[in-house]
């Protein structure tokens, strides 16, 4: 009985301190505009053509195999609004057609997209990873702001415009884009679709007290010089977009959210896939914390508060959490099978479903449809993604003590092209 009465106090514990922080999140998530403005502020001295003058955009898409996705994912950033741009595709060290299709678009289609404010490069160079990847194209480009998208991610064609308003602001030194999953025709892809709304939203907290540390490779933004001061990707980390986010953040530099600069990827399609996905990012994580290890609980100045003293302790804490995840999953079964009290759980169910449907309806205009109505069967849908997290904190777990690393997931594209969700 006394430990009935440990697990059942440590449930009701953690039901705690993630009900406060939803809470938090949810309460000042709409002060996010009060914070956007100042950056925006300077920006409202120049016209649209005098921005895109001082202003060029280098978008950097490292591609391996990406033959299905690749070209739609060059016309959506040619097909922008926004002009002084230049494309730089870095073929991997491809098996398949991918540098193939880029040249035959190009020599094809190149002239419908191309003018004297818009190029496109592409390089085909041994395989190195997709840090490797990046950080040829980078090298490679020269717009005063860079871009960093995946080579299976569409653009909406005023996001690039959306992104230079905030780079007026010499403060900002970084920004991550609002990525949206485009999967909608599996349950696989709903959940996702979810998943991702509920989070970006949250982002919005993050941008407000300049604690934001992941800034996805889908859709990151970097001013250039800030490579030159703090080093390019981590060639040798599987999740080079989530290292280099916390380091910038180890040097005090200012991290946005740009809500309405928006992108839609294309998620994995089977657990399989899913769970690969989420191997890297767990195991890449943990290596990024082991590595900024200082940042948390630092007191220097120019680090935010927010950031070291809650979000990346209480991230690490939940991480941490999932190790023991099955068990209180099982146990609060067995509670709810003996006690037949099911007050509890129906209370937490709509709580976390406000908080939810919040995401959906305060956050940006372009969520899915099809993801909010699965809404209300998200506390069942995302234990499909809890179990996955659990496993690859078991996984990550494995590979660190053997001091092993991932290898990068592949699977099979359809190509975000012929997904539905994505309105241009």
């Amino acid at each position: 009985m006394v430990n009935f009465n440990v697990i059942l106090t440590l449930i009701i514990a953690l039901s705690v301190i993630t009900a406060s922080k939803y809470i938090f999140y949810v309460l000042t998530s709409p002060f996010y505009y009060l914070n956007r403005s100042k950056f925006l502020k300077k920006s409202k001295e120049f016209t649209r053509e005098e921005i895109q003058e001082f202003i060029k955009i280098s978008v950097i898409i490292p591609a391996r195999n990406e033959e299905v996705g690749v070209v739609s994912t060059i016309k959506s950033v040619l097909s922008s609004q926004y002009n002084n741009l230049e494309v730089v595709v870095v073929d991997d060290g491809s098996i398949d057609n991918t540098f193939k299709v880029i040249d035959e678009f190009n020599k094809t289609q190149g002239n419908e997209y191309l003018t004297k404010d818009k190029s496109l490069l592409y390089f085909s160079k041994p395989n190195g990873g997709k840090g490797s990847a990046l950080n040829y194209g980078i090298q490679h480009s020269n717009g005063d702001v860079v871009v960093t998208m995946d080579a299976d991610t569409v653009f909406e064609k005023n996001a690039l415009f959306r992104v230079a308003r905030f780079f007026v602001d010499e403060r900002v030194d970084a920004a991550v884009g609002n990525v949206k999953v485009a999967n909608s025709k599996s349950i696989i892809g709903i959940i996702q679709q979810i998943e991702y709304t509920i989070g970006f939203y949250f982002k919005r907290v993050h941008s407000i007290f300049n604690s934001e540390y992941i800034i996805g490779g889908a859709f990151g933004v970097f001013r250039r010089d800030i490579f030159e001061k703090y080093g390019y990707f981590d060639e040798s980390n599987k999740t080079e977009d989530i290292e280099l986010s916390t380091r910038l953040q180890t040097k005090g530099c200012r991290i946005v959210f740009i809500e309405d600069a928006i992108a839609y990827t294309e998620g994995p399609a089977t657990i399989k896939d899913l769970a690969k996905q989420r191997l890297r990012w767990k195991k890449g994580r943990l290596d990024t914390f082991i590595k900024h290890k200082g940042l948390f609980f630092s007191r220097k100045k120019y680090h935010s508060r927010f950031l070291t003293h809650y979000l990346l302790p209480i991230t690490l804490f939940y991480e941490i959490e999932l190790i023991i995840e099955p068990f209180l999953t099982v146990f609060g079964v067995y509670y709810l099978y003996r006690t037949h009290d099911f007050r509890a759980l129906i209370l937490w169910i709509l709580f976390t479903g406000l908080i939810n449907a919040s995401a959906f309806v305060f956050g940006s205009s372009k969520n899915s449809r099809t993801a909010f109505v699965f809404l209300p069967l998200y506390f069942l849908l995302s234990y499909v993604l809890t179990f996955i997290e659990v496993y690859a904190m078991y996984m990550s777990i494995k590979l660190l003590i053997s001091k092993k690393d991932v290898t990068w997931q592949r699977w099979n594209r359809k190509g975000v092209g012929t997904v539905s969700g994505i309105n241009n």
